[in-house]
């Protein structure tokens, strides 16, 4: 009789405690309390519309077509040719624009590259032909393709040359000339946006200037002795680029 009492006792108090119990229980088994929390940012694609500026280094490797001017002794029914190979350090400055569409990306793009490419050969008579680059430049159409931060492009448009060209015998017979070019270029690379407003890309250009007349002046005596002599020279130019930019 007394353990009834007991157990009837303790039922009424745990029947007592279950309504203020409950809420709370339900509380902690809740799933959407228990769901950790989500994230809902998701990162902004690169836009690459807007005005650039930067500057780059590299290399430079050319081929050179160069028509011996100099008198040959005996003389010969043809002037013998040489192919210098000049190659060399260069630094190089651009600039330009990109407007994107979609994942299409279309711009202009100017660019200066001073170099120090010099090469020289010798022909079939022992005169040394020699040609030193000093400086290319290009004004260029720009068309890519965009993955986010990634773009990959082609370029083409009109190129731009000087250099300084020397003919010398064995018999220390020597004329020199300059060159002012212009032709066209082709060209292409892969370039990624590092941060919001810097970018870097690894660039490859084709420069080809066509064969020009040129006066050489020295101690040449080609009669009527004047010092002149004149002769034919095709130049055509490689040059890979790493450029860093800023966009604007």
């Amino acid at each position: 009789m007394k353990s009834a009492a007991v157990i009837g006792g303790v039922t009424l108090a745990v029947l007592a405690s279950l309504p203020a119990a409950l809420p709370a229980l339900a509380a902690d088994l809740s799933p959407i309390a228990a769901r950790p929390a989500v994230s809902s940012y998701i990162p902004a694609q690169f836009f690459w519309t807007g005005f650039y500026i930067g500057a780059g280094i590299g290399g430079s490797w050319d081929s050179v077509t160069f028509i011996d001017p100099l008198p040959a002794t005996p003389p010969v029914a043809f002037a013998p040719t040489a192919s210098p190979a000049p190659k060399g350090f260069l630094v190089s400055g651009v600039s330009g624009i990109n407007y994107q569409i979609s994942s299409v990306v279309v711009g202009v793009e100017a660019d200066f590259t001073g170099t120090w490419a010099k090469g020289s050969a010798v022909d079939s008579l022992g005169d040394t032909l020699s040609t030193s680059v000093f400086w290319t430049a290009a004004f260029t159409g720009r068309l890519g393709m965009a993955f986010d931060r990634l773009l990959v492009y082609g370029k083409g448009g009109a190129a731009f040359d000087y250099d300084r060209d020397t003919a010398m015998s064995t018999t220390g017979t020597t004329a020199v000339g300059s060159l002012y070019r212009v032709g066209w270029t082709l060209g292409g690379g892969v370039e990624y946006a590092v941060t919001d407003h810097w970018t870097g890309r690894l660039e490859y250009d084709y420069l080809r200037f066509p064969s020009k007349a040129l006066t050489l002046q020295g101690n040449a005596t080609t009669p009527p002795n004047t010092g002149f002599v004149n002769t034919s020279i095709g130049l055509n130019i490689s040059e890979i680029k790493l450029i860093m930019a800023y966009k604007m």
